[in-house]
């Protein structure tokens, strides 16, 4: 064992100077080190203090400016940043309220284990209701669920399933005590990386609806998107048609999968879960359609990217689909990769 314990520290029955586990209660007799986790999720609850903008007055009463009457409002933009991970979410121009949702961690601190991240991008259905909730629901618990995964040693394809699981859980139960026939629902998009060494890294990435994840390695690499929409519109490009076909043009936003109540148990399919290694540098991309309905193809996120500080890339990406319309939520996680700045 490690030190020389007269007795057990969990039962106090005396030990032998190189007894590992106490005879009688099986405790350890050596330091058991502790996962130090770290974690962000946005966007934030709306602050409770500090001046109403709209007119200055300090005080609110049940979220409500006393001097003018007017609600306080959640930030148009909210962001933050955890290891060497950025994320961005911002309403945008034509929606009322920021309904996607986004969370990342790292996980620390264990000997042998090696550098482990989670990142989830949560897009909330606009059609169901209240959809913020089960996508803010859903983006912490597959985070959660990922970094306890991959703490206890798991694979990522292992930690990806559980993410999955635990974000279709959660979304069910947003919806509790809400009308059931229009239960909160949103897309979910998560990954789990686990650092190999040499600028090599294992993702998995598990999807479900159109949010979607972007391999962007440094020229001369080769941009590439991971995932496939649950979609109309993929399906039926599956099928043969065109992507520039009046059917798929009209089915782009149409998911057919999604979290929620109302969703299956089991809301994917083998083919939404991916298992990669990539090898650095270059950039992991989960966004919401917010920004790819203005930059689809991979190889324009990839400009945006190269060589860039995470959170600079975020926002410069975040800011190019504002410019081109902002007609959407807009939700960009950036994870560099083997070296990328």
């Amino acid at each position: 064992m490690t030190g020389a314990l007269a007795t057990c520290p969990a039962c106090a029955t005396p030990v032998g100077g190189s007894d590992r586990f106490c005879e009688s209660c099986g405790g350890p007799l050596f330091e058991v080190p502790t996962p130090a986790f770290e974690r962000v999720a946005i966007p934030r609850p709306v602050p409770l203090e500090g001046a109403c903008p709209d007119c200055g007055t300090e005080t609110f009463s049940d979220g409500y400016c006393t001097g003018c009457g007017h609600r306080r409002a959640a930030p148009d933009r909210d962001e933050a940043h955890v290891g060497v991970i950025a994320v961005v979410t911002d309403r945008g121009l034509l929606h009322s309220r920021n309904e996607d949702a986004a969370a990342a961690g790292t996980v620390t601190g264990v000997p042998g284990l090696p550098e482990t991240r989670a990142v989830v991008v949560c897009d909330g259905v606009s059609t169901s209701g209240e959809p913020q909730m089960a996508s803010a629901a859903a983006s912490v618990a597959g985070v959660e669920a990922m970094l306890a995964a991959l703490a206890g040693g798991a694979a990522t394809r292992a930690a990806g399933l559980a993410g999955l699981a635990a974000a279709t859980a959660a979304a069910a139960h947003a919806g509790v005590g809400l009308d059931p026939d229009n239960a909160p629902s949103c897309t979910y998009t998560g990954a789990a990386l686990v650092t190999k060494g040499q600028g090599t890294v294992e993702v998995t990435i598990g999807n479900v609806g159109d949010s979607r994840a972007y391999w962007l390695p440094e020229p001369p690499g080769q941009a590439r998107q991971l995932t496939l929409d649950d979609s109309v519109a993929q399906e039926l490009m599956t099928a043969g048609a065109a992507a520039d076909s009046p059917d798929v043009q009209r089915g782009a936003h149409t998911i057919t999968r999604w979290l929620g109540a109302d969703s299956e148990a089991q809301p994917w399919a083998d083919s939404n879960v991916r298992t990669l290694t990539v090898t650095g540098p270059g950039t992991l991309l989960l966004c919401s359609d917010g920004l790819w309905n203005y930059l689809p193809d991979a190889a324009d996120l990839a400009r945006f990217c190269s060589g860039q500080d995470p959170t600079a890339a975020a926002r410069a990406l975040t800011e190019f689909a504002l410019q081109a319309g902002g007609n959407d939520n807009i939700t960009v996680a950036v994870i560099p990769i083997g070296g990328a700045t």
